[in-house]
C-alpha cells in the first residue's frame, strides 16, 4: 500500500484470471458472426477492421453491445480484486463502488479515439480527490510496443485532481477531450510504459496523468477497464449509472 500511495500505480501480473478473458474474445466473434455474416478469413482483427470501414453504424453496435458484457463486470468484481483494491485504498471491501467499465478497441494506425495527457479524474467525478479511486487497466490481448502501451508520467499524481473542463470536438467520430496543458507537465519529465501479457494488470491513482500509445500494428489494442471508488469519503459523489441505447429511435422513445 506504501508503495501504490508514493508512486501512484502498481503493476500486478497474473491478478486477472486468463480464462475469463478468453470469453470475452469469444463474444467479439459471435458479434462478428451477428454483423458480418460471412467472410473470407478467420482472422479477428481483420473482420474488425473490414467491418469498421464497410459499417461504422454495425461497428458502433458490435462495440456497444461489448460494453455490457456480464463478463467484464464478473472479472472486475473478482473477490481477489477486491481484495487488492481494498488493501490499496484502505477500505473495508463492502465500502467499494465500481463504475464506468469499458472494454476498448483501438484500432491499427488511427488517433480518432485516442486522448492526450489526461486524469481520469477530470472524466469520472465519483470522488472529488483521485486518491480516493482507482482505475484498473488491463489487456484483453498482448499488448507489446507496436501496439501502443499505455503511457504515464512518473510521479504524475502529485499534481492532484485538475478537473479538466470538456472540450468538444467539431468533427464527428473524435472523442471529446479534456487534456491537460503541456505547460502545467513540464516537471513530469519521464514516460513509463509497460508490454502487458494476458492476466496483467495496472492499477493506478485515478489522478495519474496518462495516454494511450499510438498502434503501429496491424492488431486492435483491446482491453477491459474498470474504475473503483471509496464511497465512505467525504468527497465521494453518489450516482447513477443510466443505460443508452445505440439506436437513436429506441433511446428518443425510452428517454425522451
Amino acid at each position: 500500500m506504501k508503495t501504490f500511495k508514493k508512486k501512484g500505480y502498481l503493476l500486478d501480473k497474473n491478478l486477472v484470471d486468463k480464462r475469463k478473458i478468453i470469453l470475452i474474445k469469444n463474444s467479439i466473434k459471435y458479434l462478428l458472426k451477428k454483423y458480418l455474416k460471412k467472410f473470407p478469413s478467420k482472422d479477428i482483427d481483420e473482420q474488425l477492421i473490414y467491418l469498421r470501414k464497410k459499417d461504422k453504424t454495425k461497428f458502433g453496435y458490435l462495440f456497444d453491445s461489448l460494453q455490457t458484457l456480464s463478463i467484464n463486470y464478473e472479472i472486475l468484481s473478482n473477490f481477489k480484486i477486491l481484495k487488492k483494491i481494498s488493501n490499496l485504498l484502505n477500505v473495508d471491501i463492502s465500502s467499494i463502488t465500481l463504475t464506468d467499465v469499458a472494454l476498448r478497441l483501438d484500432p491499427p494506425h488511427d488517433e480518432r479515439n485516442s486522448l492526450g495527457w489526461h486524469q481520469d479524474s477530470s472524466y469520472f467525478r465519483q470522488n472529488n480527490n483521485g486518491k480516493n479511486g482507482i482505475v484498473l487497466w488491463t489487456p484483453v490481448v498482448q499488448i507489446s510496443e507496436k501496439m501502443g502501451r499505455l503511457e504515464f508520467l512518473k510521479d504524475s499524481h502529485n499534481i492532484g485532481p485538475l478537473n479538466i473542463r470538456k472540450k468538444v470536438h467539431k468533427k464527428k467520430n473524435k472523442s471529446s477531450k479534456r487534456d491537460i496543458d503541456p505547460k502545467k507537465l513540464k516537471k513530469y519529465k519521464t514516460i513509463l510504459k509497460y508490454d502487458l501479457n494476458l492476466g496483467d494488470t495496472l492499477l493506478m491513482n485515478m489522478d495519474m496523468v496518462h495516454r494511450s500509445g499510438k498502434n503501429t500494428s496491424n492488431k486492435f489494442r483491446i482491453s477491459l477497464i474498470g474504475r473503483y471508488h471509496n464511497m465512505t469519503k467525504k468527497d465521494f459523489n453518489p450516482g447513477l449509472n443510466i443505460y443508452k441505447y445505440s439506436n437513436k429511435k429506441v433511446q428518443k422513445e425510452v428517454h425522451g
